[in-house]
């Protein structure tokens, strides 16, 4: 299979990677690392091992692919607010049986998606395992919760177990879903719950699991958050309060020493997903005339941070 990984940053990397010991894969990220994996290969080290990847393309744009079109599955890695440039860039990579897949934080990259290639090529991705980059060429696979997921729109499941069994094996533990729009909310609690307080904090998450005031304000910007989940009409699986037990039971401890990206990039300078995430809550809310305060508050400190810090956005 033709892979191409478009916004090969430090998830991209790792998937793009492990998929090139037995699939023909392109990587399209930023040009330090670029020439750095052209130089050297791709160097992926942390809890899955020690690997160097050098059987794998490496470009700095769509157009240098050109020639090795169409490509059968693009995973799309790169930050939300970039998802429409980077979806409108590989258009002319795919063909009519390709599968365009979101392997992206936050709500509504699908949708985003689906409108520029359609819903029958369109899919989902979620993972569930975290990534750094430590230098150009080089990314440290640093946290593993569960099995990352991957269904289509279409919820054509056999054409989900392809690229589910395809991943899995190449070392990467996933599986497919009917329903992934669900499940990337599920996900986006997580991130909603953690990534902005975390940030504004500067704290590990497990940090946020230790005091009465952060889960304070951890339940109720989930309990807005699932609110307005309700009224878009998700079906999701337990209740506001069963998810805020196994979200400080279960899914914190192996992610306590985790540090989100959100902060890495705040302290980097960059631009943060929040837009797609406590954002998306406040924006989804107000289309449904629910009130979401504690996200808004979220959402208003981190657009603060970033104006303060003077980053430069190029999305």
């Amino acid at each position: 299979m033709k892979i191409l990984v478009m916004g090969a940053g430090a998830i991209g990397s790792v998937f793009g990677g492990f998929l090139s010991k037995s699939q023909d894969v392109t990587l399209i990220g930023r040009k330090a690392h670029v020439s750095a994996i052209k130089e050297k290969g791709l160097r992926i080290s942390g809890i899955w091992g020690e690997h160097l990847f050098k059987n794998l393309k490496a470009f700095t744009s769509a157009d240098e692919c050109k020639i090795y079109a169409p490509y059968d599955l693009v995973l799309i890695t790169t930050k939300s607010y970039n998802t429409e440039y980077a979806t409108m860039q590989i258009l002319p990579l795919i063909g009519k049986d390709s599968i365009v897949a979101s392997v992206q934080n936050g709500i509504g990259n699908e949708e985003i998606i689906a409108k520029i290639v359609g819903e029958e090529r369109t899919m989902g991705g979620m993972a569930i395992f975290g990534a750094m980059m430590l230098e150009p060429g080089h990314v440290k696979v640093t946290v593993y919760a569960s099995e990352c997921l991957f269904g289509t729109l279409s919820k054509d499941i056999e054409k989900s177990k392809i690229i589910a069994e395809m991943i899995s094996k190449a070392g990467i533990p996933s599986l497919p879903t009917d329903d992934i729009i669900r499940e990337k909310w599920i996900k986006a609690f997580y991130n909603i719950a953690l990534n902005p307080l975390s940030a504004i904090l500067k704290v590990q998450y497990g940090k946020l699991g230790i005091y009465d005031e952060t889960k304070a304000i951890i339940e109720v910007m989930l309990q807005e958050a699932f609110k307005v989940a309700k009224a878009e009409g998700i079906r999701l699986k337990f209740t506001c309060e069963e998810y805020f037990d196994y979200l400080m039971e279960k899914q914190l401890p192996p992610t306590s020493k985790h540090i989100s990206s959100m902060l890495q990039d705040l302290e980097r300078r960059k631009r943060t997903e929040i837009d797609f995430l406590n954002g998306a809550i406040v924006r989804l809310g107000k289309a449904h005339k629910i009130e979401t305060p504690v996200n808004e508050t979220m959402l208003n400190l981190i657009k603060t941070l970033e104006r303060m810090y003077g980053s430069t956005f190029l999305g």
